[in-house]
């Protein structure tokens, strides 16, 4: 079983006292590899709901994304519903550190993987680039790391920052990688 696919459960499980996951650092190979689909779109709506009951509360967060580009995988048309655990619904929250959070509007770059049962963002908030624009209107993709913190040998570190990608680099870059392994044994 992928490092990816455990990444949720983990973050229930490993959280240091700043409430932040301990996960593994993915790096953009890691992510194209591991991940079944990804795609460049826009969020259209998120709605919070309890899918239990006040005793038993389940509590979700539904993000519909308009999708611009498919860079991987089956094309799921032209609106792609993912299904993340926590989110506030009946006066209620579940906060779930290192999950990504969307906002009505943005744009981002998600690499998504399956767990058998649904799709899951690769990584958890690692697997979400925001994608933003310069006053010249260039559009760029950058990662936030929200409520990560990252496994070395010997202990948990905050994340590195990294530094903001131009779109069209980025999205060549998970093309030229999806070519690499589809050649590859």
């Amino acid at each position: 079983m992928r490092a990816f696919l455990l990444a949720p459960l983990l973050a229930l499980l490993v959280t240091s006292a700043a409430d932040a996951a301990t996960v593994r650092y993915a790096a953009i190979e890691d992510l194209a590899r591991d991940s079944g689909l990804v795609f460049w779109g826009t969020v259209a709506s998120v709605q919070q709901f309890n899918l239990g009951t006040t005793g038993a509360p389940r509590i979700v967060t539904d993000v519909t994304f308009d999708v611009h580009r498919v860079l991987k995988g089956d094309n799921p048309g032209s609106q792609f519903v993912l299904r993340l655990p926590g989110g506030t619904a009946d006066g209620l929250t579940l906060a779930i550190p290192g999950m990504p959070r969307f906002d009505p509007g943005h744009e981002v770059v998600i690499f998504l993987e399956w767990t058998g049962q649904s799709w899951a963002v690769c990584g958890l908030s690692q697997g979400a680039y925001r994608i933003s624009a310069d006053h010249e209107g260039r559009k760029w993709a950058r990662r936030t790391f929200e409520g990560l913190t990252f496994a070395t040998a010997h202990k948990a570190v905050a994340p590195l920052q990294e530094q903001p990608v131009l779109l069209e680099m980025f999205l060549e870059t998970i093309k030229q990688l999806k070519s690499r392994q589809e050649v590859a044994p």
